[in-house]
């Protein structure tokens, strides 16, 4: 499959020049335990590496149009875990421990997925040279959900941990930062 999307790539820069778009832009395929930009879309290009504990469950750095400089760090829970208000986790804080140090993350949203549910979890917005400092200083990057203000988290979650790798982190961001300008 991998030379599929690069031939087509490949074809599609032949016919078209310099003057690519939107619609030209390729996501990469992805390989385990490396980041790629796996995600493009008509306003975001997501830089993306897939979850060592929960393979779905990745980490993503979304650029959005016009911000190409910044980067929005997000991650996913999937969860069998069928709290009856787990959908009433949008927009709660929770508290996690990141790379060892406390950081609190939003849940932006949690809905019905599979046989279970997934909430998107926002980790914040940081410059790409930032991001690439803090993605890249430890292998793996580690994250496991705490207990906090009243809220055990084991109530919603029943994998509080995922973990990701950072090979390849500084090039792929390069390569969403360039597909980004290019949206």
């Amino acid at each position: 499959m991998r030379g599929r999307s690069f031939l087509l790539f490949v074809l599609l820069v032949g016919l078209l020049g310099p003057s690519l778009s939107f619609a030209d832009l390729v996501a990469e395929d992805s390989e385990d335990n490396k980041w790629a930009v796996s995600y493009i879309a008509k306003n975001s290009v997501h830089a993306t590496v897939n979850g060592q504990v929960t393979h779905g469950d990745g980490l993503h750095v979304r650029l959005v149009k016009g911000h190409c400089d910044k980067g929005n760090l997000l991650t996913f829970v999937y969860t069998y875990s069928n709290h009856p208000r787990i959908e009433k986790l949008k927009g709660t804080y929770l508290t996690t421990k990141f790379l060892g140090g406390e950081v609190i993350v939003k849940v932006v949203h949690a809905s019905p997925f599979l046989m279970g549910h997934r909430a998107t979890i926002d980790m914040g917005w940081g410059g790409i040279d930032e991001l690439k400092e803090i993605l890249g200083s430890k292998n793996p990057l580690v994250i496991e959900y705490v207990d906090s203000h009243g809220l055990k988290i084991t109530d919603y979650f029943d994998i509080i941990q995922n973990s990701w790798s950072n090979v390849g982190v500084s090039d792929a961001l390069d390569r969403a930062v360039e597909m980004c300008e290019k949206l």
